[in-house]
């Protein structure tokens, strides 16, 4: 049986408001691995890890998730700048295996310390202002996830505006394309380093703080939101914020109309699936160059 067309229409925007939450997660990891060449597994764990945290303020506080923002980002902000002080900067330059194992390591300590104190069960905020529904005929639109999808979009175009409109982003984008030439010309490329991994592991705080409106922490999401991520920078090919944020829309789409149509286990391969088909047609990614 087919389903309705208000049940498709409603996965499509449910998928939308997905996509542009993606657009966030995969923001910071798309910044460091085009800055500093740095392939970072551990991205999804730091979002997983701000997940418990948003649970644990939240609920403690009897607030919103989302406001917890105010707190996760500063503070991730923090610890993105001492981890690529203490187990980043010594291995840049290195093999690519050893940053890797580096990262990869990063992450499997946040996993299991998260399975040691939170165990395994799914952890979820008891009080949200914005989880209540809006009837628009045809769709019901979910306050958190349209708020989760604006504020998204609107950090988005924050960073975008950093990096292309002010002096910071013009030292930034100096440091991505020759770290060298821009050392020559007086920019301090580690101070630049500092800053993009602190911002990359800031930006992951703000999405667990979005994430919270709606979903849930568990131990395993840092896995999933991950590799979802390189997925999504992946598809877009590195072309910059329009390419990030149509290919994080598709990304959500294709889930949400999985979920619908199939299954909401089928719907975690699927992105993977249209991901091996699209690079083999065309590795540079939907929206890159060449």
């Amino acid at each position: 049986m087919l389903p309705s067309l208000n049940l498709l229409l409603q996965s499509v925007l449910d998928g939308i408001f997905l996509g542009f939450l993606y657009s966030i997660m995969a923001l910071g990891l798309s910044l460091v691995f085009g800055v500093m060449g740095i392939i970072n597994f551990a991205h999804g764990d730091f979002i997983m890890l701000g997940s418990y945290l948003v649970w644990i303020l939240a609920n403690n506080l009897r607030s919103d998730p989302s406001l917890m923002s105010v707190i996760t980002v500063p503070l991730f902000f923090v610890i993105g700048a001492a981890i690529y002080t203490i187990i980043i900067r010594p291995v840049l330059g290195k093999e690519p295996l050893i940053q890797i194992a580096v990262t990869v390591g990063v992450g499997y300590v946040l996993q299991n310390l998260a399975l040691m104190t939170f165990r395994a069960e799914p952890r979820a905020v008891q009080i949200s202002y914005l989880n209540f529904y809006v009837d628009l005929s045809l769709v019901s639109v979910h306050a958190a996830k349209l708020t989760s999808a604006l504020l998204s979009f609107l950090i988005v175009l924050g960073v975008h505006y950093l990096l292309t409109k002010t002096w910071v982003g013009l030292a930034i984008r100096a440091t991505a394309y020759d770290r060298e030439v821009a050392s020559l010309i007086g920019i301090n490329v580690g101070k630049i380093f500092l800053l993009v991994f602190g911002l990359g592991i800031a930006l992951t705080g703000l999405a667990a703080s979005l994430w919270m409106t709606f979903g849930q922490a568990d131990p395993y999401i840092g896995s999933s939101f991950g590799l979802l991520t390189w997925v999504i920078i992946a598809l877009g090919g590195l072309g910059g914020v329009s390419g990030l944020l149509a290919s994080s829309i598709i990304v959500g789409i294709i889930q949400s109309l999985t979920m619908t149509l199939v299954s909401p286990t089928v719907s975690l391969a699927i992105p993977y699936v249209v991901f091996i088909v699209v690079l083999w047609f065309r590795p540079q990614g939907l929206f890159g160059k060449g």
